[in-house]
């Protein structure tokens, strides 16, 4: 019997559409656990303000298999937005899935993204912020892309974390994907000793100051939070507990130059390693402190800064790329004080955990 072309056509494109994305040479891509509680999104989202970014999602146990881009898949909740996985190659241990988010969020709230990957489901969420207020300020703010809810009111952001690095550390639990063992060498060069602690979720909420204006009395920064980072992580000062010097600290920063202490809160007191030299760069905005004014890194124009390039509060006053008007603002270096010297330039918001 003879078929018409156009019924062997038909079965070639069956064919060729039944073959799976995650299937390789007949093995399918496989993982062991898929975390979507530490995913995180490249940039924050505004209601009815087109969007696009990427999202990361930790898993663990890959077992090796390319994989091909996925379809779409459209956001709950809010919607307006889809996500569709980029084609990639599983690692044997752990690794991240990375997603292309996009389209126009219809209203303010929490868009949800139900994945499913080599065996394992879960949902990523993304929380789209309000439009208006705040101007070019607000825009700013919206880089913490490591914060699950960022609001405003008509003086202050509101941005709430949980404080878990996107990065590996020998601090999570073994069983996170994010865990790495580390040894060898951290911030300074000195030798790594790991401290007893482990990263243990929070739930803290940053009041900032949307337009930021220098004090006329400049307050000392506390032990604890002084600020947050892009990552949603939160900077400490130049001191341990007791306001004892770092010396003894510095041998604890694991591989992103942060740890937590005794409650399990992760922070960084020196350069924030992952955001400088794989999210961002050594001369990006970093995040900013409690009085509004932005960090940035130990870099500028490509050459490293000191602590004597910058004043007694470890900064000063010029155009950057976010504030083409000029700010004042902190920078990290890799001498003391690290981050802040003798207070906060502007007058602090508060935090609350």
């Amino acid at each position: 019997m003879k078929f018409p072309i156009f019924l062997f056509a038909t079965l070639s494109l069956m064919t060729i559409s039944c073959k799976k994305n995650n299937v390789t040479n007949g093995t399918a891509a496989s993982i062991t656990s898929l975390a979507c509680n530490s995913g995180s999104f490249s940039a924050s989202a505004t209601a009815n303000v087109a969007y696009s970014a990427t999202a990361t999602v930790p898993y663990a146990g890959g077992n090796g298999v390319v994989y091909l881009a996925g379809s779409s898949i459209n956001s709950t909740g809010v919607t307006g937005l889809t996500a569709s996985l980029q084609a990639g190659t599983l690692t044997s241990n752990t690794g991240n899935l990375s997603y292309t988010i996009a389209g126009t969020p219809n209203t303010s709230g929490v868009a949800s993204f139900p994945i499913s990957f080599g065996g394992q489901s879960c949902s990523i969420t993304l929380t789209v912020n309000s439009g208006g207020g705040g101007g070019t300020t607000r825009t700013v703010y919206d880089s913490i892309y490591g914060a699950y809810s960022i609001t405003y009111d008509a003086n202050y952001a509101y941005i709430k974390t949980y404080d878990l690095p996107d990065h590996k550390s020998i601090y999570y639990p073994t069983s996170n994907p994010l865990y790495e063992f580390f040894s060898g060498t951290t911030f300074g060069g000195n030798t790594f000793a790991k401290n007893p602690n482990s990263i243990v979720t929070q739930n803290g909420t940053f009041k900032i100051p949307l337009n930021p204006t220098a004090a006329t009395t400049h307050q000392a920064t506390p032990l604890g939070p002084i600020g947050i980072a892009l990552d949603g992580v939160p900077f400490f000062n130049q001191y341990a507990a007791g306001n004892a010097a770092l010396t003894n600290e510095i041998n604890g920063f694991d591989q992103g130059w942060g740890h937590p202490q005794p409650q399990g809160m992760y922070h960084y007191h020196v350069e924030p390693l992952y955001l400088t030299t794989v999210k961002a760069s050594k001369s990006a905005l970093l995040g900013f402190l409690l009085d509004g004014f932005p960090v940035y890194g130990p870099e500028e124009n490509g050459v490293a800064l000191t602590s004597s390039d910058l004043d007694v509060y470890h900064g000063h006053s010029h155009a950057t790329n976010e504030y083409p008007s000029g700010i004042y603002h902190y920078h990290f270096t890799a001498d003391a004080p690290y981050l802040n010297g003798s207070g906060f330039w502007g007058t602090p918001g508060t935090v609350t955990q």
